[in-house]
């Protein structure tokens, strides 16, 4: 399977190549491998195609509403997160999760990444004069 660059995306964001595999599932899904679907899938969600996995990454939007995290079955569709392997217990797949959500983490692991404009806690005294 070959995938050509769309141009929507910059190559600095883009790393793991999203944007072709996101063009190329709307183009033709079986392309990619999908599995047939149940003939008869229960009632969509209303709203649009979000991930939110890639959202929280800080993906374009273009590339977070172009697929949702799950189907309605609760199947895992984000291609990014499908493709990880938790460096915890080696799920991937349909089963795949972040380290954060993997059954063997401890309570109160918190990842050492944060999101740039969120404070640090609520009684800091750094930087109170």
């Amino acid at each position: 399977l070959r995938m050509e660059p769309t141009g929507l995306f910059d190559m600095w964001r883009d790393y793991l190549g999203l944007a072709a595999v996101v063009a190329t599932l709307h183009r033709d899904p079986v392309a990619l491998g999908e599995p047939s679907a149940p003939p008869s899938p229960p009632a969509p969600c209303a709203g649009v195609a979000l991930c939110s996995f890639c959202r929280h990454n800080g993906e374009a939007p273009a590339v977070y509403r172009g697929h949702s995290l799950r189907d309605a079955w609760g199947r895992l569709q984000c291609p990014v997160l499908r493709s990880y392997v938790c460096p915890q217990c080696g799920a991937t797949q349909d089963q795949a999760h972040t380290r954060r959500f993997c059954p063997l983490t401890l309570h109160g692991y918190t990842s050492v990444y944060s999101r740039p404009g969120h404070a640090r806690s609520a009684g800091s005294a750094r930087n109170k004069q």
